[in-house]
């Protein structure tokens, strides 16, 4: 796929943001019923336990997150899941550290972005769920269900193409990426108010529905080669 540097471009997404999220639900590229149904059913879970730190340590729900993980190519390719007992005793040990996210919400007014993001890096670091060295997609993806009213499950092939980050940035400075990726995701929410579209589909939640819509423009992309607003497609990432 082809990219638009950032410039500019958080703002094209909230500017017509219901017809990106509505392109996403008749275009989207997830197009495997596993994808959605172990998603739903995890999402669910999570909401059923009413916490994160009853999620965390809750078989029923891990086994669920394990499933929704490599059903979104967590543990194929050159990323490797590790085994499921492993991953469960990573996810329990976590149930002290998530507590003070549980009323965090990423398009409340008043969150510090900046102390948000440095207690989610941190929370981020211990959660080793794969050996990769490289760990922001698989965690995002996996906090994104413990968390889903704040985190936003991220990836190379949208994420990484919406923010203009070429492959050694994104590989090395993961931090970085993820303090910009953050920071943006809590603008963009502001603006559009996702809530009001969350459903019992794909949009199950306001991060979620941030990440349709961010796939959304960028099939419509895919497909049509440039934007409305005038913007243009040029140079592949390296």
């Amino acid at each position: 796929m082809t990219i638009v540097k950032n410039t500019g471009l958080t703002e094209v997404l909230v500017e017509k943001f219901p017809k990106w999220l509505s392109y996403f639900e008749s275009n989207g590229p997830f197009r495997r019923s596993d994808q959605l149904q172990y998603h739903r059913e995890t999402i669910d879970r999570r909401l059923e336990l009413g916490s994160a730190a009853a999620a965390v340590t809750d078989e029923q729900f891990q086994r669920a997150l394990y499933k929704t993980l490599r059903a979104w190519g967590i543990g194929v390719r050159g990323s490797r899941l590790k085994p499921f007992d492993d991953f469960a005793a990573i996810l329990s040990r976590l149930k002290e550290a998530v507590a003070p996210f549980e009323t965090a919400i990423i398009d409340d007014q008043r969150l510090d972005v900046g102390a948000t993001v440095d207690t989610l890096w941190r929370l981020q670091s211990q959660l080793p769920i794969v050996e990769n060295a490289a760990t922001l997609v698989p965690v995002t993806k996996a906090l994104h269900h413990v968390l889903p009213e704040l985190v936003v499950p991220m990836d190379r092939e949208y994420t990484q193409i919406f923010f203009g980050w070429h492959n050694p940035q994104f590989q090395y400075g993961q931090r970085t990426c993820f303090a910009e990726a953050f920071g943006a995701f809590v603008q963009i929410a502001r603006a559009a108010n996702p809530s009001q579209y969350v459903n019992r589909g794909w949009n199950s939640s306001r991060t979620k529905v941030l990440d349709n819509a961010l796939v959304g423009l960028l099939q419509w992309v895919k497909d049509h080669g440039t934007l409305d607003s005038g913007y243009h497609v040029p140079t592949p990432l390296d």
